[in-house]
């Protein structure tokens, strides 16, 4: 009953997106996120704890706090393009959307290439979902279902709208092979702790991190192209798709092929992120397996 409750809150809040001008909704998120920023202490303290591991003192209180700042209010204008983006056709996203290093992917079509992106939870990384399956070819991506049924569904619908489709994170792998043999593009956002046991050990900003292989080894299967991306904001519905250098599994050899791969993909989304740091989702235990002491635990 209580998730239904919240669900129907959230599809107020949804009719009030789409209906009410935009400069109020702006201004309703930069307030939602403050206060989000001033009373979530738990996700606070991670991302603080992050900051410190990764900049120590390169960096004053006051700016670091900022950044975790725009961090929330990055997650509010996520929240935002979820709910619009799938309202949306291609003329209208390209209002909002910036393309840099474009020739990267349309290189990889021109060639008939087996093409994988892999991103971060870094700006709005939903737009695999919308802008590059209507733009370039179908996407199908990998996501964690949630615990609220009814949010599930809403988030699996707006998903597998315009030419995706969304495959549930356990028991993917076959999903995400057929959708290479048929010609899809396949998209993962591989920042985020893994189990050490279920991929490798990488160098990531700075720090010793675990992270999936999964997208190394797809690519060194399927002989795929790895197309870095990331969607970063400038502004209130105003972004830039960044593609970044291929990744040629070829380029790759030995008995380390595969962490050498997904230390690439590390490497790529490491300097991104500091560029504009304030775009990541710092709140989450990103170093748990070897900075346990940073959170907290033991």
């Amino acid at each position: 009953m209580i998730d239904y409750i919240v669900f129907t809150i959230f599809r107020i809040f949804k009719f009030l997106v789409l209906l009410l001008p935009k400069f109020i909704m702006k201004l309703f998120l930069d307030g939602l996120s403050y206060l989000i920023y001033l009373f979530n202490k738990e996700h606070k303290a991670y991302a603080q704890a992050n900051l410190d591991l990764v900049y120590k003192d390169t960096l004053s209180q006051k700016e670091k706090s900022s950044i975790i700042r725009n961090s929330y209010r990055n997650l509010m204008y996520n929240l935002y393009e979820f709910i619009e983006n799938p309202t949306l056709n291609l003329e209208e996203l390209e209002k909002k959307i910036h393309v840099e290093n474009e020739e990267y992917i349309l290189d990889a079509i021109a060639n008939d290439r087996k093409i994988i992106l892999v991103s971060a939870h870094y700006g709005n990384w939903e737009y695999i979902t919308s802008y590059i399956s209507l733009k370039y070819k179908p996407t199908t991506m990998v996501g964690r279902a949630m615990n609220n049924e009814y949010f599930n569904e809403d988030m699996k619908n707006n998903r597998n709208k315009h030419n995706s489709e969304m495959l549930l994170k356990a028991g993917s792998a076959k999903g995400l092979m057929k959708a290479l043999k048929s010609g899809r593009i396949i998209g993962l956002a591989t920042d985020q702790h893994i189990d050490p046991n279920k991929g490798v050990i990488v160098d990531f900003l700075g720090h010793r991190a675990s992270q999936v292989d999964s997208t190394a080894r797809l690519a060194v299967k399927f002989n795929a192209i790895i197309i870095p991306v990331f969607f970063i904001q400038n502004d209130f519905r105003n972004y830039t798709v960044k593609f970044d250098t291929p990744i040629e599994p070829s380029d790759f050899e030995g008995e380390n092929q595969l962490l050498a791969i997904t230390q690439k993909e590390a490497d790529a989304m490491s300097k991104q992120i500091l560029k504009k740091p304030e775009l990541w989702f710092w709140q989450h235990r990103r170093f748990k397996e070897y900075h346990k002491d940073i959170y907290n635990e033991q």
